[in-house]
């Protein structure tokens, strides 16, 4: 939602002036740059927010941005890579924060792309042919654990259902030979992966030589995270996407993928149940309802495997000790409004 006398003042740059009821306002925007915001005097929560002024400067390079933290240019950072995290923890001064899992680490399978149109390539590459428990161990250091639902265990209903797709490299290859590939005709793919963390590359690799295992050629093919977007979510340009992926607070953040023809299907969900289930869900009102249709929903995109997940994601935030009253944000929301600095 947006102010309607915002797009009758700024027409189509309406979201370049942006208008709400939040701690802060907008002063100046410079883009791939920085973001001031100014207290808002308005706020609506009396005495809120603490701090007058926040710079928000955009670093696309992770390291880059903890030497800055180290250093005391800046005081905090919403969005640290694994790598980066470890590092800081042992850095005198500085706290790393964490929170419920609510994010996925995704292997996305295109069932535009042949053989993905087969819940059986889908069952052998991304169910059976994948190692969860070492990419859990090697690539996050075993700080989070395999995902096979299409909910993180941090989001409210999710459900545990590892149990569908252990891992199983036989079993892989016969679903793989009943589709006709072999040592004489390997089933070839791509996978794309972002520059932006550098564990979803380690992530990528493992998961190559995993396909190796089971007679599958894969290739890497990384792209800034701008080429990786365009591919994905806007020309559904790609074979197996591995990223992490946006966290949610309900089943319903992620139905909005689940509807034949709409941008957001980025995977090419085509299943009429799935859509009536997410329908069924939105005009529940009972939590327990809500709870079971969610379950349902759960178990029928395993069984399927419209959504593959690897592990979760676990994410990291880290702030110098001078900032106080600094809780963990979830991706959502970045509020700071108790926030405030002890120099």
């Amino acid at each position: 939602m947006a102010s309607p006398k915002s797009f009758e003042t700024h027409g189509k740059d309406w979201v370049r002036h942006p208008t709400g009821t939040g701690p802060y306002v907008l002063k100046e925007w410079v883009p791939g740059k920085h973001v001031v915001l100014e207290k808002n005097p308005n706020y609506f929560k009396k005495g809120l927010p603490y701090l007058d002024t926040l710079e928000i400067r955009i670093m696309k390079d992770s390291l880059t941005a903890s030497a800055s933290l180290r250093s005391g240019e800046i005081d905090f950072i919403i969005g640290v890579p694994l790598q980066q995290a470890l590092l800081l923890e042992k850095s005198q001064g500085i706290t790393v924060v964490t929170g419920p899992e609510m994010s996925p680490t995704i292997a996305f399978l295109n069932m535009r792309v042949k053989p993905f149109d087969d819940v059986r390539a889908r069952r052998a590459v991304g169910g059976y042919g994948l190692d969860r428990a070492e990419i859990a161990k090697v690539a996050f250091h075993g700080r989070t654990k395999p995902l096979v639902s299409v909910l993180p265990p941090g989001v409210p209903d999710a459900i545990d259902l590892n149990e569908r797709y252990p891992y199983k490299p036989d079993e892989a290859k016969r679903l793989l030979q009943e589709l006709g590939y072999d040592a004489k005709n390997p089933l070839k793919f791509t996978i794309l992966i972002a520059n932006a963390d550098p564990t979803m590359a380690d992530i990528a690799t493992l998961i190559k030589n995993q396909m190796a295992k089971i007679g599958v050629e894969a290739k890497l093919l990384l792209v800034d995270t701008t080429a990786a977007i365009d591919r994905v979510l806007v020309k559904h340009d790609f074979e197996m996407h591995v990223s992490s992926w946006g966290s949610l607070v309900d089943i319903n953040m992620r139905s909005v993928s689940f509807f034949k023809g709409q941008q957001s299907d980025y995977m090419g969900i085509d299943d009429p149940k799935l859509e009536d289930m997410v329908h069924q869900w939105r005009r529940a009102i009972e939590p327990e309802k809500r709870k079971a249709i969610s379950a349902d929903m759960q178990r029928l995109i395993a069984e399927q495997l419209y959504w593959v997940n690897t592990t979760g994601y676990p994410f990291y935030q880290a702030y110098r000790n001078t900032v106080k009253g600094y809780p963990f944000y979830n991706r959502a929301y970045l509020f700071l409004e108790t926030t405030w600095l002890d120099k």
